[in-house]
């Protein structure tokens, strides 16, 4: 009983943290006018070097089904947000590109992010911030690592 109780706590703040993030990127993406999954996808390609993001690519950082991310892509073309070009090294592959108006929106949103970042590390004690990073990197290494979920 007694080693329940950390995996109990551990789950109770992963399921807190994961629900806040939640919200947090649904209020935050609804205020610049796309959906969470555009705000995604947009933001996947701006992390790319240009020119190196096709669908598929896409489909499998993001782990969607390609025709899921070709919807999403859809809406950001139509919006123009996002552009389609033919790889000059393969007419077959279409790359996808920030359009100007894609390049500011993904400039906004993580500028709204990161502050809403700082904001949140300004609440931890200056002695703790060290600590708390640590931990959330042992965290995220540690899930990296396993597969599964709550059905086996």
């Amino acid at each position: 009983m007694r080693d329940e109780l950390p995996v109990v706590h551990l789950r109770q703040l992963i399921d807190e943290l994961a629900h806040t993030l939640q919200l947090l990127e649904k209020s935050e993406v609804g205020c610049c006018g796309i959906t969470l999954s555009q705000c995604h996808l947009l933001l996947e390609v701006s992390r790319r070097k240009e020119g190196e993001t096709s669908l598929s690519e896409l489909a499998a950082a993001l782990k969607l089904d390609l025709s899921t991310v070709s919807q999403v892509a859809d809406g950001l073309v139509r919006r123009g947000l996002l552009k389609r070009e033919a790889d000059p090294k393969d007419r077959r592959r279409l790359a996808l590109f920030l359009t100007t108006a894609g390049r500011e929106l993904v400039e906004t949103i993580n500028r709204g992010m990161n502050e809403y970042v700082k904001e949140i590390f300004r609440q931890i004690p200056t002695e703790k911030r060290r600590t708390v990073l640590e931990g959330l990197d042992l965290l995220v290494e540690a899930t990296k690592k396993i597969k599964g979920g709550c059905c086996p």
